[in-house]
C-alpha cells in the first residue's frame, strides 16, 4: 500500500508543478501589454477599433527638429455612423535619476525603493490639436487646490515659471490626459461613417482646404473618411534640444460626441531605432 502511494505522489508531483508553471506563465503574458501603458491606461469600446498603426521619423525642412509621422485606421464595427473628436499626443517622459551625479555617487544597494526612478517628468510634448501649457497648468493647479481643501492640507508649491519663451513649463503627463477628459469637445472632428449615406471626404489642418487641396498641402494631419473606415495621417514635431531627445510615447484619444464618452484611449511605446527620411 505504501509503495503504491509513494508511486502516485512521484507521478503526480510533476503534473502539479507543471500546472503551476503554466498558470504563472499565462499571468505574465497577460500582464505584459499593460506594461507599455503610462499611468493613464487603456480604454476601449467594442464599436470602435484603431488598427494598422505605423510610424516613422522624418527631418523637419526648417531644421528645427524631427517629425514623428504616423498613420492608422479607425474602423467602425457597427452599421451606424459615429461622430468622434480626436486627440493625438506625443511626448518624451523620463525618470528623475541624475545619471551624471550617479556616476560618482552610486545608489545604495540595500535600499530597494528608488523614488527617482518611480517619478517621471515630460521633456518633450506636442499634440493635435495644440494644447496650451498655461491652460493645462491652471487646470492642474485648481484641481490640486480643490483636493487640498477637501483633504484639509496645504497644496504643493507651484513650480517657478520658465524664463525661456521657446521652452514652456511642461506639466505632468496625467494633467494633459485629465485636461482632455474635461474638454473632450475641443478635439478634431472625425466622422466614422456607417453603411448608409456614405461619401468620400478629405480633411486637413486648414478648414479652408478640402479634397484635392488637402493633398497639395496637408499641414499637420490628413483625414480620409469613407464607409466604415477612416484613415488618419499626422505628424508631430520633436524640437531639437541639447541632448537631442525624441518622443518615446504616442497616444490616441477618441471621444464619441453622441454617447458623450471616451471610446478609445491608448498609448504606444516607441522604443525602436528609427530610419530617418
Amino acid at each position: 500500500m505504501l509503495r503504491n502511494l509513494s508511486l502516485l505522489l512521484l507521478l503526480g508531483a510533476p503534473l502539479l508543478f507543471g500546472q503551476a508553471a503554466d498558470k504563472k506563465s499565462t499571468e505574465t503574458q497577460a500582464a505584459a501589454p499593460g506594461a507599455t501603458q503610462p499611468s493613464a491606461g487603456f480604454i476601449r469600446d467594442d464599436r470602435v477599433s484603431v488598427e494598422d498603426f505605423s510610424f516613422w521619423k522624418k527631418n523637419a525642412t526648417d531644421g528645427k527638429g524631427d517629425y514623428l509621422e504616423f498613420t492608422f485606421n479607425i474602423v467602425n464595427k457597427t452599421e451606424d455612423a459615429i461622430p468622434l473628436k480626436m486627440f493625438l499626443i506625443a511626448f518624451d517622459e523620463k525618470d528623475l535619476v541624475d545619471s551624471q551625479y550617479r556616476r560618482y555617487v552610486e545608489y545604495p544597494e540595500w535600499r530597494k525603493f528608488d523614488e527617482d526612478k518611480k517619478m517621471h517628468k515630460l521633456v518633450l510634448f506636442d499634440s493635435i490639436p495644440e494644447m496650451k501649457h498655461d491652460e493645462v497648468a491652471s487646470f492642474a493647479r485648481k484641481k490640486e487646490e480643490t483636493v487640498a481643501k477637501n483633504g484639509g492640507f496645504k497644496p504643493k508649491e507651484e513650480a517657478p515659471a520658465s524664463t525661456s519663451k521657446k521652452r514652456p513649463n511642461l506639466q505632468e503627463f496625467i494633467d494633459y490626459v485629465e485636461f482632455i477628459h474635461q474638454n473632450p469637445t475641443a478635439g478634431i472632428d472625425v466622422s466614422l461613417q456607417g453603411y448608409e449615406d456614405t461619401q468620400y471626404n478629405l480633411k486637413c489642418e486648414s478648414e479652408a482646404k478640402t479634397g484635392k487641396k488637402c493633398l497639395e498641402k496637408k499641414g499637420k494631419y490628413l483625414i480620409e473618411e469613407k464607409a466604415l473606415r477612416t484613415n488618419v495621417w499626422a505628424k508631430l514635431l520633436a524640437r531639437y534640444s541639447v541632448d537631442r531627445k525624441f518622443f518615446n510615447y504616442l497616444g490616441v484619444v477618441l471621444y464619441d460626441t453622441e454617447a458623450k464618452k471616451i471610446v478609445h484611449r491608448q498609448f504606444y511605446k516607441i522604443n525602436g531605432r528609427f530610419k530617418t527620411y
